[in-house]
């Protein structure tokens, strides 16, 4: 797909940009797939698609004034028209807004370019192999591959281009009683002895899903929240708890530990990433990102998320996130707990797979609420005993990631955004497991 390739971006960028006046300035941001989708129900496929499409934003600037627009992409010779006429309208339509006091400037942030382009099987041979290992199994899910692009060019001469191509198969187990085992087999490299082991685990657990589900009352106990579920909490902490903006505002849910009233566990670092290569280090405007940036390190507030808007704003300094100051590629540190005696650890108390409905209770104290979801189960005496009926929780993180934290696992997950309302999503984390002393069900 010649959208996708970078020589003719920066062709087409160069020919729009050429046509800047001297007062005008201009950002060009291109966002584009090339994606094999197919939907499975029973193990078998019900849908297949094959999606290509890309399309650029433009962010125009005169003056003070900025005004943003965007059009499809097809790399056709009528699409420098379209630019150019969309252009000309964008120069009469910016008269008529007011000027923007924060407005952040196109500046040249350099020139990188990074691909990683994995030779992967063709895709009827992934799909085949999937097939034949959920063979006798109610598999229901989606399988989508793919390369994906996004790259920034602006009237200053920056160019980035991230160019990566993988795979996920992002999927649940069902048995006879429509209980529910849900998984994610995703990466770079294919492996069909990984994906065998990774259903066969899922079909582990689904076994243990057919024992008669336990109610277990409304209160405190101790729990392990493995990866999947620590990076739905994750999730949540990048609504608005890691943004500086959020915070200067005085609607950040981790004030306190900004203002350093309060700590977390010495155990606990969360960092951004960018080495986990599921996201360019550059954002909307072509900023360029650290490679690797503390937020909480042992416990201690060390930064949270600056945008460029922000810092003009608050008169801070940025480190370059995004306009929406979300964690694109967290990475939570390790700890020594073993997989063979999590059980153990445990003692009596809970097992989460997953949580979901996941939202704010209370930002001022930092406490969410949620749903436990798929294979949970009630542990005794280092033993898994029956699944559990769906809880509600609430509970801070500070106590998630502080008071209650004891143990944090020697291995970690790396879990890829599986997002695909209007495009594939890039992006992602890596998480270990956490075991707690206790946590709150409250329903």
């Amino acid at each position: 797909m010649k959208a996708l390739d970078s020589t003719y971006f920066e062709f087409f960028s160069k020919f729009i940009l050429r046509d800047l006046k001297s007062d005008e300035a201009m950002t060009m941001t291109l966002n584009g797939e090339e994606t094999f989708f197919a939907r499975l129900s029973n193990a078998k496929v019900r849908q297949v698609t094959n999606i290509h499409q890309a399309h650029i934003d433009f962010n125009f600037i005169k003056g003070n004034k900025v005004m943003s627009y965007n059009m499809p992409f097809s790399a056709a010779e009528g699409d420098m028209i379209i630019a150019l006429k969309k252009l000309n309208q964008a120069r009469e339509w910016i008269e008529t807004l007011p000027e923007d006091p924060y407005l952040v400037r196109p500046k040249f942030y350099g020139v990188t370019k990074e691909e990683t382009l994995n030779i992967l099987p063709k895709n009827e041979e992934m799909l085949g192999v999937v097939l034949d290992a959920a063979a006798g199994v109610d598999l229901a899910g989606v399988f989508s591959c793919g390369d994906i692009v996004r790259a920034t060019m602006n009237s200053e001469g920056q160019f980035h281009w991230f160019k990566t191509r993988n795979f996920y198969l992002d999927y649940s187990l069902y048995n006879s009683n429509q209980k529910a085992v849900k998984s994610l087999y995703a990466g770079s490299i294919w492996d069909n002895n990984e994906l065998r082991r990774n259903i066969q685990d899922s079909q582990h657990k689904l076994s243990l899903m057919d024992r008669p589900s336990k109610k277990v009352e409304r209160g405190e106990y101790r729990v392990y929240l493995a990866p999947s579920a620590v990076g739905e909490l994750l999730g949540t902490l990048s609504w608005g708890g890691v943004s500086m903006g959020a915070h200067q505002r005085g609607n950040g849910s981790l004030k306190d530990l900004w203002q350093k009233k309060k700590t977390l566990s010495p155990q606990f670092t969360l960092k951004e990433d960018y080495s986990l290569g599921l996201s360019p280090r550059f954002n909307e405007t072509g900023e360029v990102s650290p490679a690797d940036l503390l937020l909480v390190e042992k416990g201690e507030y060390k930064n949270f998320l600056v945008s460029t808007r922000t810092a003009n704003e608050y008169k801070v300094e940025s480190n370059m996130a995004s306009d929406w100051e979300s964690m694109r590629s967290p990475v939570v540190t390790t700890g020594d707990l073993s997989r063979e005696d999590i059980y153990k650890e445990i003692g009596t108390g809970l097992y989460l797979s997953d949580l979901h409905y996941l939202n704010w209770s209370d930002r001022e104290t930092a406490r969410i609420t949620g749903m436990t979801r798929y294979a949970c189960f009630w542990i005794e005496n280092g033993e898994v005993v029956a699944p559990i009926e769906d809880l509600r929780f609430d509970e801070s993180y500070y106590s998630i990631f502080g008071d209650a934290l004891e143990r944090i696992t020697n291995f970690s997950e790396v879990i890829p955004s599986t997002g695909s309302y209007f495009q594939r999503d890039v992006g992602g984390l890596r998480v270990p497991g956490v075991l707690l002393s206790q946590f709150k069900f409250t329903l």
